[in-house]
């Protein structure tokens, strides 16, 4: 009897949980700007809003959550969400460019062309909470109008006065590859065809030998993207020879090596393309190469595959840099997304950094340059950074200089926001860092940019060129002389000697066209 009674009572409970709740609540009820004090009858927070016709949109926040129980004393807020597009237009500051012109006395400037400022339009995603902002993100940026630089002509007749060079500079001027050696006045054509693509560009440790790519001819093979040629500098009548592999992305002579004619002394490496409709025009084949060339014929011994050929990722048709470690065992490289080192005798990657791709919105792919420590104990280089607006993270305009050891163990930031086109360096000698840094860098792919130097460890920081009353460098294209005190740098297409760190500038070439320049220790003879 007691049992059955037991049982009895147990299902009046359970049937008593069930049944819905009675009774009325006193809530507060806040939405829309409004604070009411209700009396209800609702059972659950979504009753509640049905029976005061508050409706929401699916953005739309409710506190505490729709399927909660009401209570007395309860208070419910409605937070309405609204996502929207919003757009501002903002100024593009132009840059100042000076050019020197002999005929302008010293300390006289005139104005060629006046700058103007460009506008860009800013797209933006907006979050608002009760129509109050709490997130705003850049989702698009679009220049309406390109901002025009600004000319000023200013006398140039002592920044061209003969200076003294160490070793021996090879550069490329109107598609023609020169050398300069000894002094700024006495300068060599070595080619006369301005055909020199520009892709490969490689004066050998000894400054015996020129490395160089040309654009294919009318008469060659309509398949292939260039030609790989070597030239003797030693001679002023010697004739470049080619060498058997074409379609060349990239290669360059071992360091600390010399040249010869059997060639086997001296390696190169080198990474393929191929010829494609559309642009760019050309696709990344993504292996690397070692091989002894011999210049006296163009014959390639040796020839060693280290890294097979590779498409696989968004952003690999365009290839990677490279740069030879100064001991000749590793190779640095740097592609879109990812920096490290590849080891020349088994090809083993070992990645030092990786990062989000630029988003370019273009046919080509931002890669960072990548140089190594004159011990060969740590690289420099450019990685992509974190957006600082909270938008995605391939359209941050961030890019920082980082160093890293060989071994992955020590990393280190050495320059926040120095812009894309930073390309830092070691000197050869003292390990000194010189790298460019955008005058604008959130917007460093047009931006003009200053040489700076600092030491390794990112102290010391010291602006050299150009002043702040001329214009920036397009891209610090620079070469350090074989002692580290000394850097020429492509500057309106003409070449500049700095001295470090004291700054001392003198102008070296005055005709112009000049994109690409290298600096070699060894010393050529222009005899025969």
């Amino acid at each position: 009897m007691i049992r059955r009674w037991t049982i009895l009572l147990s299902l009046l409970l359970i049937l008593a949980a069930c049944a819905p709740l009675g009774g009325t609540h006193k809530v507060t009820l806040i939405a829309d700007d409004e604070t009411r004090e209700v009396t209800t009858e609702a059972l659950t927070v979504r009753d509640l809003l049905a029976e005061a016709s508050i409706t929401l949109d699916d953005d739309d926040r409710v506190t505490p959550a729709e399927p909660t129980l009401v209570k007395d004393g309860m208070t419910v807020r409605v937070i309405r969400v609204e996502t929207r597009i919003e757009t501002e237009e903002q100024e593009i500051a132009y840059d100042r460019r000076t050019v020197h012109d002999a005929s302008i006395p010293v300390g006289e400037s005139q104005l060629l062309e006046a700058g103007i400022t460009g506008v860009q339009e800013l797209t933006y995603r907006v979050k608002l909470e009760d129509g109050v902002e709490v997130d705003r993100r850049l989702v698009q940026q679009h220049t309406l109008r390109q901002p025009r630089t600004e000319v000023i002509m200013v006398g140039a007749q002592q920044e061209q006065r003969p200076a003294s060079i160490t070793g021996t500079i090879a550069f490329i001027a109107d598609h023609n590859a020169w050398l300069m050696q000894g002094t700024s006045l006495y300068q060599q054509r070595l080619t006369h065809e301005g055909d020199l693509d520009g892709r490969v560009f490689s004066l050998s440790p000894d400054a015996t030998h020129l490395l160089f790519s040309r654009a294919p001819t009318e008469t060659e093979e309509s398949d292939i993207l260039n030609t790989v040629w070597v030239r003797d500098t030693t001679k002023a009548s010697a004739e470049a020879v080619r060498l058997d592999i074409d379609s060349i992305l990239w290669a360059s002579w071992e360091p600390k090596c010399e040249v010869s004619h059997t060639g086997s002394k001296c390696r190169i490496a080198y990474t393929n393309g191929t010829l494609v409709d559309g642009n760019p025009g050309w696709r990344a084949e993504n292996d690397l190469w070692i091989a002894r060339p011999r210049p006296s014929t163009g014959e390639l011994f040796s020839r060693r595959e280290i890294l097979k050929p590779a498409r696989a990722g968004n952003y690999s048709w365009w290839g990677s840099t490279y740069a030879w470690a100064p001991d000749g065992q590793r190779l640095a490289y740097a592609s879109a997304d990812e920096v490290g080192i590849i080891r020349v005798y088994d090809g083993r990657r070992e990645p030092l950094f990786r990062f989000s791709p630029y988003r370019t919105r273009a046919a080509w792919v931002w890669t960072p340059t990548v140089a190594w420590s004159p011990e060969s104990a740590f690289i420099v280089t450019t990685v992509h950074g974190p957006t600082p607006t909270g938008g995605a993270s391939e359209d941050s305009p961030v890019f920082d200089v980082w160093t890293a050891s060989a071994d992955g163990t020590i990393t280190a930031e050495l320059s926040s926001e120095a812009g894309m086109w930073a390309a830092p360096t070691f000197a050869p000698e003292t390990g000194a860092i010189a790298f460019g840094r955008a005058r604008t860098p959130y917007a460093s792919q047009t931006s003009g940019y200053d040489l700076h130097v600092m030491d390794r460890d990112g102290s010391d920081r010291q602006l050299i060129f150009p002043t702040d009353e001329e214009m920036g460098l397009e891209y610090p294209g620079i070469a350090w002389n074989p002692d580290g005190d000394q850097i020429v740098a492509v500057y309106q297409e003409n070449l500049y000697l700095i001295g470090v760190p004291d700054g001392d500038v003198h102008q070296l070439t005055a005709g112009g066209g000049v994109t690409t320049v290298r600096w070699q220790p060894g010393t050529w003879n222009s005899g025969d």
